[in-house]
């Protein structure tokens, strides 16, 4: 059974994420531990089979210990294990990659629709999203595409109706949202984190 690390960035923060995604996880066949990443706390390394990194409304630019922490653990986890990202997650895993992280002139929270990108209809985890499908967004930051020069087999999957970056697939192994498919919309978005979770092997 794959045993899949949270890393929280919610904090003390009262929320229903957290409590979502882990039902998520249990309800696909693994295991999870939560780890509150702005407390200090991260997974030893390749202890797990997976990683989901949640939202949260901290900046994704910070100079926090935790922050700087956890951009450089990802790349690092990336390497021999599948990781998915959240909201801010997803801004802390853009900046280890490269591509640029901006603050929003107004914030976005509510359900707004998304444009997959011919990449996105053929990932693994994003196969079913379908054109429109409403998400749940609550951000301050947007991720932008990274600029022509920078090297790398990073691709968008989707846009959000803003025009900024969605959904992207960092590396084989790192990919995330901007949005919050924990959170019920009523529309496919649900099943990322299920096809996820089923798609990390046990080691």
């Amino acid at each position: 059974m794959p045993k899949i690390a949270i890393i929280n960035l919610y904090g003390g923060q009262p929320n229903t994420a957290l409590a979502s995604i882990m039902q998520i996880v249990l309800a696909n066949q693994a295991t999870a531990e939560s780890f509150d990443c702005q407390a200090g706390r991260l997974p030893r390394p390749r202890k797990f089979d997976g990683y989901i990194v949640t939202g949260g409304t901290a900046s994704p630019l910070e100079a926090s210990p935790w922050r700087v922490r956890l951009q450089a653990a990802i790349p690092e986890w990336a390497k021999s294990r599948p990781i998915f990202a959240i909201g801010l997650g997803f801004q802390v895993m853009a900046t280890s990659y490269g591509w640029p992280v901006r603050p929003l002139e107004a914030s976005r929270d509510g359900i707004f629709p998304l444009t997959p990108t011919p990449a996105g209809w053929e990932d693994p985890i994003m196969v079913d999203l379908e054109q429109a499908t409403p998400v749940v967004e609550k951000r301050a930051w947007a991720v932008l595409p990274p600029p022509a020069a920078t090297g790398s087999k990073s691709v968008a999957l989707a846009y959000t109706s803003n025009g900024d970056i969605a959904a992207a697939r960092f590396t084989r192994n790192a990919a995330g949202t901007v949005f919050h498919p924990e959170a019920r919309s009523g529309g496919t978005a649900g099943t990322i984190l299920a096809r996820f979770v089923t798609g990390v092997d046990a080691h």
